[in-house]
């Protein structure tokens, strides 16, 4: 929903960057034979040929471009604003010291980009052709490009959500009919709001032996002393870690925020300086050794090892029997609220929604098919394929609704914090424009 609403009342774009388009450069575009600058930006100038291939951009992303010249001509100056508000911010961004952006940041999002892009075309030389076609040149040109966008894009993301963390990026005063007047613009472009469910879970996790955590415990141990003494971290990582979505990575984590990781993690995360290696932290996962790489105001970025007990077929039986007793309890007319206080693992919260289907985990799509409002749903197993991460879960539906256009009382809040984003960012660019030179040609 904030994605569908913020698009529809001109949020600044601020995120990642976007695979440059590859469409053959059509309109007035394709027409412009001579090039020059339009604008100077403290040591940077801005081509005419910068302000059409945006247009172009925006044209095979849907932009409706004018046929007669007066509008044209206006197009351009409003693309010229914006091209000098993302030159200003990056400046800016580039002479905090206290933000940096690496190669290897860089680049492995390039990589991922250009996969994405590739993968739209069936040979190497249509590939080749579409890039020529788009003005994009060759592969090699074509991959400079996209580094250049995602690192300009990075530095502006950190040096906003740096402004946003210490309170110097405030939105101003929204009125309830600024609210109403952007959602009733937007209404008629507004995606539909998903089929969505609201249930109450009770989520039982296997519990290890004495025995089992004690190994895992040792070995763990075992493993912080070589690192401890010089051991590759990344290497023992893919070695030993028990968390599938990093080990092969080294036990990369990227950069995250508080509130992403589990408390016990995050509380020692954050207090890591670069390079630190931690103690043992004990999470419900398990046991994890935590190295902090770098940081941000508001982020880290670390990598981890996870050692996570092993669980036993007679435990996985013990959960699904304790599973199967709060459904049946459940059916009978006990409270969800309840029984989540006797056999519930804490770190699974209790209630959810309304959540689009779609986003839930396979198998709670397949479990909630067809399920209606009051029905116990369960148990069933996530994870089922590692025993040591195996949970079963028993819901309750509480809600039900089929997809439909959002209602203003549904959208008000994310429109209202979209809104006062964007006087913020503007305020911004403002702020900016006036202690950077610059001087427009156009």
């Amino acid at each position: 929903m904030r994605k569908a609403v913020l698009a529809l009342v001109a949020a600044a774009a601020l995120g990642a960057a976007a695979a440059p388009a590859l469409s053959a450069q059509t309109g007035r575009a394709q027409h412009q034979l001579l090039d020059r600058i339009v604008a100077v930006v403290g040591d940077h100038v801005i081509l005419l040929s910068e302000i059409d291939e945006e247009i172009n951009t925006r044209q095979s992303e849907g932009l409706q471009v004018p046929e007669d010249s007066a509008s044209f001509a206006t197009l351009r100056r409003t693309v010229l604003e914006a091209l000098i508000d993302d030159e200003v911010l990056y400046q800016r961004a580039r002479r905090d010291t206290t933000i940096t952006v690496t190669d290897a940041e860089v680049q492995t999002a390039v990589d991922q980009q250009f996969r994405d892009v590739r993968a739209r075309f069936g040979t190497d030389i249509e590939f080749r052709t579409q890039l020529a076609a788009a003005g994009m040149g060759t592969v090699e040109e074509y991959r400079r490009r996209l580094a250049d966008q995602q690192r300009r894009a990075e530095y502006q993301r950190r040096f906003v959500d740096k402004l946003r963390t210490d309170g110097k990026l405030r939105g101003g005063a929204v009125s309830e009919a600024d609210v109403r007047q952007a959602f009733e613009s937007a209404a008629g472009n507004l995606q539909r709001r998903p089929p969505t469910l609201t249930f109450k879970q009770v989520v039982v996790t296997p519990h290890p032996s004495a025995a089992e955590r004690d190994a895992a415990r040792t070995l763990a141990e075992s493993v912080l002393v070589e690192v401890r003494h010089g051991a590759d971290f990344a290497t023992m990582a893919r070695r030993h870690s028990d968390d599938p979505g990093s080990r092969e990575q080294g036990g990369d984590l990227n950069w995250f925020r508080r509130g992403v990781m589990t408390r016990e993690f995050e509380d020692v995360a954050f207090r890591l300086r670069p390079g630190q290696i931690s103690d043992l932290v004990e999470t419900p996962f398990g046991y994890h050794i935590i190295q902090v790489e770098r940081v941000q105001p508001g982020e880290v970025k670390a990598r981890h090892i996870l050692f996570t007990p092993a669980i036993s077929d007679s435990e996985l039986a013990a959960a699904h029997r304790t599973a199967d007793t709060i459904s049946a309890r459940l059916r009978g007319g006990a409270s969800v609220d309840s029984l989540y206080g006797l056999y519930a693992d804490t770190s699974e919260p209790r209630q959810l929604g309304p959540v689009d289907r779609s986003q839930l985990p396979a198998p709670y799509v397949a479990a909630f098919e067809g399920a209606t409002i009051g029905e116990v749903v369960g148990p069933f197993a996530m994870n089922p394929e590692t025993p040591a991460r195996s949970r079963f879960v028993v819901a309750t539906i509480t809600d039900v609704q089929a997809e439909r256009p959002y209602t203003l009382d549904e959208a008000r809040e994310t429109i209202r914090t979209g809104l006062q984003q964007n006087h913020a960012i503007r305020e911004l660019y403002r702020t900016l424009r006036r202690q950077t030179y610059v001087e427009i040609r156009l």
